[in-house]
C-alpha cells in the first residue's frame, strides 16, 4: 500500500509555497495519495483547479507523513510584519504513527531549523546547505528544483547553435540586497568573459500584469516572479549567469552564523575570520547558494555559469559535474573558464544539453518526490515520466 502524505498548507493565495508545490506535483504523477489542510495553488484559470484540495475528512493521524512548508514559520511580505505560525496542535504528540517533515528553503545560513524545538522533526529538507559548515543532525540536503510551471515555460527553445551568443545577467526578481557572490562575479568574472559572451542585463517590469490568463494567474501566485518575456529570452540565449549567495571565510566549521547576523559585533567577527582566512589554503564557502535562475537556465538548455559548487562546498542530493553539466567558476581565477572553453563551441553545446538532461533527470517533480519517498524509507513506484 502506498504511503499517504498530509500537507499543512498556508491558506493565503499570495503565500508562495513552491517547496511543497514541486513535491505534490511529483507525488501526483507517481500516484501517491496526498491530502491538505487548505485549498492552495491554482494550476490553471479553471475554477477550483487546485493542486492542493482541502480534505477535512482526512487528518494527519490518517497519514504516514506530515509536511510543513517553509513559510509556515517565516512568511515575509514587503511592508508587513513577518508571520510566524505556531506548530500545528498535536504535531509531535506522543504515540503518533506519522513522520514529520519540514521543507526549509529559508534564506540565509542559520534558519529556524537550528532552534531546539525543530529537533522534533523526523526530517528537515534544507536547501542551501554547505558541507563545510555544521548543521543539525536531522537536516538533509535539498534543492529548489523544477516545477511544472518552470518546465512548461522553459520548454521548446531552439537548438543551442541558433541562439544568440550572449550572457544573461538578470536578477530583477531577486532580493533587494546584494549577494556577495554576484558582486564578486560582476567585478571579476564578467570582465573576463565580456568579449566571449557579451552580457545582457535586460530587466522586465515585473509590476505589469500579463494579458494571457495563465500567465496572469502564475504572476499573481508567484508574487510577480513569473515573466514570459524573461523565459523567452532565456530560451533564445546561449548562456546565463547563475551566481547567488554569500561567500564566507573557510572558518569556523561549527557556527559561521555568528558573523553573518548580529550587527557590529558580527562585523568584527567577520573581519577577524577574513584575516585568519589569509593563512588558510582552502577557498571561501558559499551559503544561500541555491537559485531559481540556475534551475531555469539548465531546464531551458542554456549554458549555466555558476560558482564551482564542489569547490565552494555547496551540498546537493545529487551534485552536478563542473564542465559536464555547467561551467563552474573559481572566482580566484575567473579567466580560466574562458581559456578552457572559448575555442570549443561544440563542447559548450554538449554541456548545455547535458545540463538540461541532468536537471530533468534529478530535479523534476517526479525526481524530487521519488527522492523524498526514498529518504523516508518508502518504495518508489515505477514511472515513465521524465
Amino acid at each position: 500500500m502506498p504511503p499517504r502524505i498530509y500537507f499543512h498548507c498556508c491558506p493565503e493565495p499570495d503565500n508562495l509555497q513552491d517547496d511543497i508545490i514541486i513535491l505534490a506535483e511529483g507525488l501526483q504523477e507517481l500516484g501517491i495519495p496526498y491530502f491538505a489542510s487548505h485549498d492552495y495553488w491554482r494550476q490553471s484559470p479553471a475554477p477550483g483547479d487546485y493542486l492542493f484540495k482541502a480534505t477535512p475528512e482526512v487528518s494527519p493521524d490518517d497519514c504516514d507523513v506530515v509536511v510543513l512548508p517553509y513559510t509556515w514559520f517565516n512568511w515575509i511580505r514587503l511592508g508587513h510584519p513577518v508571520v510566524r505560525r505556531e506548530f500545528p496542535p498535536g504535531l509531535f504528540k506522543a504515540g503518533r504513527q506519522y513522520r514529520t517533515v519540514y521543507m526549509d528553503t529559508n534564506d540565509g545560513h542559520r534558519t529556524v531549523s537550528w532552534e531546539p524545538a525543530f529537533r522534533q522533526f523526523d526530517l528537515i529538507l534544507r536547501t542551501k546547505l554547505n558541507r563545510r559548515a555544521w548543521a543539525p543532525a536531522n537536516l538533509r540536503p535539498w534543492t529548489l528544483g523544477l516545477s511544472r510551471r518552470m518546465l512548461r515555460m522553459t520548454a521548446g527553445g531552439p537548438p543551442f547553435a541558433q541562439r544568440r551568443q550572449a550572457l544573461l545577467v538578470n536578477f530583477g526578481a531577486s532580493h533587494g540586497y546584494p549577494h556577495t557572490a554576484r558582486l564578486r562575479a560582476e567585478a571579476r568574472f564578467l570582465p573576463a568573459v565580456r568579449g566571449w559572451f557579451p552580457p545582457d542585463a535586460t530587466r522586465d517590469d515585473l509590476q505589469v500584469p500579463p494579458s494571457d490568463p495563465y500567465d496572469r494567474l502564475m504572476w499573481e501566485q508567484t508574487n510577480h516572479r513569473h515573466c514570459q518575456a524573461y523565459y523567452e529570452r532565456l530560451k533564445s540565449t546561449q548562456a546565463c549567469a547563475c551566481f547567488c549567495g554569500d561567500l564566507i571565510p573557510p572558518l569556523p566549521w561549527r557556527d559561521p552564523g555568528q558573523y553573518l547576523v548580529g550587527g557590529r559585533k558580527a562585523r568584527v567577527k567577520f573581519a577577524l575570520f577574513q584575516a585568519l582566512a589569509r593563512l588558510d589554503p582552502r577557498p571561501e564557502r558559499i551559503v544561500q547558494w541555491d537559485s531559481w535562475r540556475f534551475w531555469e537556465a539548465l531546464a531551458a538548455g542554456c549554458l549555466a555559469f555558476n560558482l564551482d559548487l564542489e569547490l565552494y562546498g555547496a551540498s546537493l542530493p545529487v551534485m552536478p559535474a563542473k564542465d559536464v553539466h555547467y561551467l563552474g567558476v573559481d572566482l580566484r581565477h575567473p579567466a580560466r573558464v574562458r581559456e578552457r572553453w572559448a575555442d570549443d563551441p561544440a563542447g559548450l553545446e554538449r554541456i548545455a544539453a547535458a545540463g538540461r538532461a541532468w536537471a530533468l533527470a534529478n530535479y523534476s517533480p517526479v525526481a524530487m518526490a521519488s527522492r523524498f519517498l526514498a529518504m523516508l524509507g518508502f518504495a518508489v513506484p515505477p514511472t515513465t515520466h521524465a
